[in-house]
């Protein structure tokens, strides 16, 4: 086992921030796992990152949300034999929006990828991590995951899950060797809707603003150097500490006035 290669798993890496963590994986010569929905040219992306690197890269196309997504992602890892030590987990989505607006479809969606996805992905693979150690998780939260969000309730919340968990999580492998980080990006401009949040948003979702390469490169050297929590970003670190210093009666109404605008 000791000679197998190892890989770094990353899903929802067609685009974006997942694209591109998988591009600073690639610099450091580790091989690399793609995983998104069918439909979003991955092989190109695998093709791209091992001739560029020399590395070694496959691709596999499923909907986490779907019943077996995650099982058959991780069983298509144990078919090829793929040794993996790095989990990233990048799939997610948000949006803004009155909570009540909201349709059934959108609130499970959210609630079965941000928060089921990434639960599940953990503990198929966690037995493997533990094989393949040191080994390292680095689930990707938000900066809005340390506090209520209006308008973006769903999503904040799903963040605060992802938050937590990946802390307790980060105590109980300790004695494995396996490292538990969370990313905390700010508003992070990767596809259109995003950046028509940000460009239609008050202050706070434009003050936030990182570019996707920066961001991705800090969550993958961070995570590997077994950083706890990953805030991109010196003004953004500056202020997530000046937020917290806010009455929350005072913070929610600024919060919901800069949503609200989108």
């Amino acid at each position: 086992m000791s000679n197998q290669l190892k890989y770094t798993l990353i899903t929802g890496s067609s685009q974006g921030m997942g694209e591109q963590m998988a591009h600073e994986c690639g610099k450091l010569g580790r091989n690399v796992l793609l995983v998104s929905l069918t439909g979003e040219k991955l092989e190109g992306v695998a093709k791209e990152l091992a001739t560029k690197y020399n590395i070694k890269t496959d691709f596999f196309e499923c909907d986490l949300t779907s019943s077996d997504g995650v099982e058959r992602v991780f069983n298509w890892t144990q078919e090829k034999g793929y040794a993996v030590n790095f989990l990233v987990n990048n799939a997610g989505f948000g949006g803004v929006g009155s909570f009540d607006e909201y349709s059934f479809k959108y609130i499970n969606g959210m609630l079965d990828l941000n928060i089921k996805a990434t639960t599940n992905m953990c503990h198929y693979f966690i037995p493997e991590l533990k094989k393949n150690a040191p080994s390292h998780i680095l689930n990707n939260a938000s900066m809005v995951a340390n506090f209520p969000c209006p308008y973006k309730s769903i999503y904040a919340a799903s963040k605060v899950y992802v938050k937590s968990f990946s802390r307790a999580l980060r105590e109980e492998l300790k004695p494995f060797n396996v490292n538990v980080s969370v990313l905390q990006p700010g508003a992070t401009p990767t596809n259109k809707v995003v950046k028509d949040q940000i460009d239609k948003g008050g202050f706070l979702f434009k003050v936030s603003v990182l570019d996707v390469n920066q961001v991705a490169k800090k969550a993958i050297t961070s995570t590997l150097k077994g950083k706890a929590v990953i805030v991109p970003g010196f003004k953004n670190r500056v202020s997530l500490k000046v937020v917290k210093a806010i009455p929350m009666s005072i913070l929610q109404k600024i919060i919901a006035a800069n949503a609200k605008s989108v």
